[in-house]
């Protein structure tokens, strides 16, 4: 299930959604950083200065989610936010971004996706400069360290770390199991020990699409009236 991902008083709007179950609750975090509790504080304050963030890990160590997380709390408040998945805008105008000077909080997902091209570096690299000025925050991710960012604006490379960097880890098969249950309460479902051990040793281990199988299961498990178990899982996704 999804929630509008989109709060912004503009003229346009961009057809993206974001599932209501990415929330700060749901996600599991074994780092020492401050990480979490300042993206909370991003996400629940007025802030009275700019705040610049960048994520950066590979896929599955829940960039995304906490992306998402952060609108799904800001939406609730009336603050003008949006989520920016660039894998999936990649193909669009770098003029998208323009206008968005006028937004609380910009999350820009898997910013590399678009980095090196000249249009999208000069549009960002002039965004992020606005955004600042006008005290507004923004939050982005990618799968490499931003020092290391090959850029064709050259300005935008100190752009992009101007405030702290975080490098989110991959998870341990007991905390991805902790990740599935939590996921799974939020949705009303009650998953064992053994029903997450069985999904890790059948299904690849990347998390969000472990998330996204619950979602089956879930609409399955309403429909039939019957409890996640491990053979009700092999009938429900078909596994011999």
């Amino acid at each position: 299930m999804t929630t509008s991902c989109l709060q912004m008083p503009m003229q346009y709007s961009l057809d993206i959604a974001l599932p209501k179950f990415a929330t700060f609750e749901t996600f599991i975090d074994t780092s020492d950083s401050q990480l979490l509790s300042v993206l909370k504080q991003l996400a629940q304050e007025s802030l009275s200065e700019p705040r610049q963030y960048f994520l950066w890990g590979s896929v599955g160590t829940g960039k995304t989610h906490l992306l998402q997380a952060i609108c799904n709390q800001l939406v609730s408040t009336e603050q003008n936010v949006i989520y920016l998945p660039m894998k999936e805008l990649v193909n669009q105008q770098a003029t998208i971004l323009n206008d968005m000077q006028q937004l609380d909080v910009l999350c820009i997902d898997d910013i590399d996706a678009v980095l090196g091209d000249k249009e999208w570096d000069r549009q960002l690299f002039l965004l992020i400069n606005e955004l600042r000025t006008n005290n507004k925050s923004t939050v982005m991710t990618a799968a490499h360290n931003p020092h290391e960012a090959m850029v064709s604006f050259p300005d935008l490379a100190s752009r992009l770390v101007w405030g702290p960097v975080y490098k989110l880890d991959l998870l341990e098969d007991d905390e991805k199991s902790c990740a599935i249950q939590e996921h799974a309460k939020v949705r009303g479902l009650e998953v064992s020990d053994e029903v997450c051990s069985f999904l890790l040793k059948r299904f690849p281990r990347d998390l969000s699409k472990l998330i996204g199988l619950l979602d089956k299961l879930d609409e399955a498990s309403l429909i039939q009236q019957k409890k996640v178990t491990v053979p009700f899982v092999k009938s429900v996704l078909n596994i011999n």
